[in-house]
């Protein structure tokens, strides 16, 4: 799955519009996904948002559980903390374990660029970078490059705009935008709202097919 997403990042044109500025969604907008797999709830994925002294802290916090019988067959989890000031990021922490290893990624701003460490050592990012758990603005998808906040390095991305639609979110009709995205971990479809919210998503990762719905 990731090498074949790695190869199709290169092959998908780019979104042809304006730089989207990087809003920072409030208090108010925070967002919690449930994830399903073969139609059963396996887990949430949980974005917070919290401001005080000209920052802004985006906090991400997933966990995943697949079970057959009696035995695990999947369990992962993730929790991130951003801090973000006037659209830029200037620290981020992430904490994630996958088949029982653990491992932390570590980024700050500096004048030379976003300085991350990770398992894979040290790096220098741009400082106007995202991370790969921006999806909660559309502004991601309009880099070609990301801080993977999970496992450490930079990894690519690439996405288009599919369509103007209407959804159903809870009983109620909206309009949104569907797009379609490519990372070297996943490849599928995201909405946003009129208000640039992310709604829904629908992603093949690993070769399952995973839905995120909203909870409201």
């Amino acid at each position: 799955m990731a090498g074949c997403a790695g190869v199709a990042i290169h092959l998908l044109p780019r979104i042809a519009c304006a730089a989207t500025a990087i809003v920072l969604p409030s208090a108010a907008d925070q967002r919690q996904f449930s994830v399903y797999y073969k139609g059963s709830r396996i887990g949430a994925h949980t974005i917070l948002y919290s401001s005080a002294t000209g920052e802004t802290q985006v906090s991400t916090r997933i966990s995943l559980l697949v079970k057959a019988a009696f035995f695990t067959m999947f369990r992962f989890s993730h929790s991130s903390t951003e801090i973000w000031r006037d659209g830029q990021l200037m620290s981020l922490r992430s904490e994630t374990v996958e088949h029982g290893e653990t491992l932390r990624v570590d980024g700050v701003a500096t004048p030379q660029g976003f300085r991350v460490v990770s398992k894979g050592g040290p790096f220098i990012a741009p400082a106007a970078t995202l991370t790969s758990n921006s999806l909660w603005t559309p502004a991601v998808l309009e880099q070609t490059t990301l801080v993977d906040a999970q496992y450490g390095g930079i990894i690519g991305v690439s996405a288009r705009k599919f369509a103007d639609e209407q959804i159903v979110i809870a009983g109620r009709q909206i309009a949104v935008t569907r797009y379609t995205l490519i990372t070297p971990y996943l490849a599928g479809s995201i909405w946003y709202d009129e208000k640039n919210l992310w709604v829904r998503g629908e992603f093949e990762r690993d070769g399952s097919h995973i839905q995120y719905q909203l909870d409201l």
